[in-house]
């Protein structure tokens, strides 16, 4: 697929083409990702041409009404993010002094936890080296009586430069790209032009420029493809399928009329975020008291509006830990600015005594129907409903409501939105909550653009 970012008709064509092919040398730097000598060609011409996207702005500052105080706020502002001083003096060694001193490692991360805290390593090792080499050299110091039964090791196959050690090389681009594109569209907007836009080969792209970083969705978790999760218990690779089902109005008109429910108290119109959570938790408990039970549903809204639903199916407590940090890539490409949760848990009040004990096994736990909506902006707001169990069947308690605290298993979005985690939520959260195994829904394949996701094993 090709992208587009510029117009020849717009003033500032010649920056906005300058923007397009760095665009363009990241891709072909990514594609060449495990041809050394490629690689190096194709990085090193895109941080080049990075470099060259501010002096074509600069040589065509006439067209820019108030250029020198709008620009001196712009330069000040990217000479205080670390990144991009690193990337002029990488340019500039690659012009004077020859090649920058890159080198293929491995980094081996220990996920047994929603927040990046686990026991991290970076191994130096050829990109096409056996994962098995590469474990022998793995500390096992850290793999405790948890990380053992539940843990994943994640290997990343990285390109790291000897002076940005905490970047891998391609996503360090991707981040500058992002950091200059937000600085093209401002001098459109700067100019009273309208901004520049992604057009593919199937149409405009529309994605949430400032969420994203500037970044085109493109850019946004290119190394998943990198990457491979191992069953620390089992040592086998944990892989992931996917299958999509499109919206059918015949079925659902029948899953209205099974469960009860309006489908106008379901299709969000961009209305209040909170109060369309609070409609879809109600359908919700009317699904459970139907079926007995309720899958595990994931919604992403876009100013209002629902743009993605999803039916996970996650066999094994660990997979949570990887596929939770793969939605978070999914709700910066879409440009979601919400996320909606519901499942049954076990939860419990939360302890520094079992700061990872699985809730499933503590004295205290209690089974529950909850939904959590997180957002970019604003405090998130978890309903739960207690489920009650006796010779008669299965009831719901009332719903509680709650504001605020920190929803565990979403850190991973709250990270990619940029939110910061409150030390108090580093290992207990404001409830540990856990979820139960989900189970097959009559509604499945009534649900739009639904996945389900499940462990494969070779």
């Amino acid at each position: 697929m090709s992208i587009a970012i510029h117009d020849s008709k717009c003033p500032l064509n010649a920056v906005d083409r300058r923007l397009s092919d760095l665009h363009r040398q990241w891709h072909q730097a990514e594609q060449s990702y495990f041809d050394p000598e490629a690689f190096r060609v194709a990085i090193q011409t895109a941080i080049q041409t990075a470099r060259t996207v501010s002096f074509i702005l600069q040589s065509n500052k006439a067209l820019i009404p108030g250029f020198n105080p709008w620009y001196e706020g712009w330069q000040e502002r990217l000479k205080a993010i670390p990144l991009m001083r690193w990337m002029v003096e990488a340019r500039n060694r690659i012009e004077k002094q020859g090649d920058l001193e890159s080198h293929s490692w491995v980094r081996a991360e220990i996920l047994a936890s929603h927040l990046d805290e686990g026991p991290r390593e970076d191994v130096r090792a050829d990109l096409f080296e056996d994962p098995k080499q590469i474990l022998k050299r793995i500390p096992k110091g850290a793999l405790k009586s948890h990380i053992l039964k539940h843990g994943i090791l994640r290997l990343e196959r990285r390109w790291v430069e000897n002076t940005l050690p905490d970047y891998e090389l391609l996503d360090a681009v991707a981040i500058a790209y992002g950091h200059l594109s937000q600085l093209v569209v401002d001098a459109h907007r700067q100019s009273g032009l309208p901004e520049p836009t992604a057009v593919t080969d199937h149409g405009e792209l529309t994605y949430d420029h400032d969420m994203a970083g500037g970044r085109l969705p493109c850019m946004i978790g290119h190394n998943e493809n990198k990457i491979l999760d191992i069953w620390i218990a089992t040592g086998e690779p944990l892989k992931f399928s996917t299958e999509s089902v499109k919206f059918d109005i015949e079925k659902a008109e029948m899953a209205s009329e099974r469960y009860g429910i309006e489908k106008t108290s379901v299709v969000s119109d961009g209305a209040d975020t909170r109060e369309h959570a609070r409609r879809l938790f109600d359908a919700a408990r009317q699904i459970y008291l139907r079926d007995g039970y309720h899958v595990f549903i994931i919604m992403i809204f876009q100013e209002g509006k629902t743009i993605d639903i999803r039916q996970v199916e996650i066999e094994e407590h660990g997979q949570k830990y990887a596929y939770m940090r793969s939605l978070a890539n999914d709700v910066l490409r879409l440009g979601g600015d919400a996320v909606l949760t519901i499942s049954e848990i076990w939860h419990a009040k939360k302890t520094e005594n079992y700061a990872y004990q699985r809730v499933v096994d503590m004295p205290d736990r209690e089974e529950a129907l909850a939904a959590t909506m997180v957002m970019r902006e604003g405090e998130p707001l978890h309903l739960m409903a207690k489920i009650l169990r006796s010779e008669e069947g299965v009831q719901l308690g009332e719903t509680v409501e709650i504001e605020g605290g920190f929803p565990y298993v979403l850190a991973p979005v709250y990270a990619a939105w940029g939110r910061e985690i409150p030390e108090s939520s580093q290992t207990t959260g404001m409830n540990r909550m856990q979820l139960r195994k989900p189970r097959m829904s009559w509604l499945r394949r009534t649900l739009l653009s639904t996945t389900s996701l499940s462990a494969v094993n070779p």
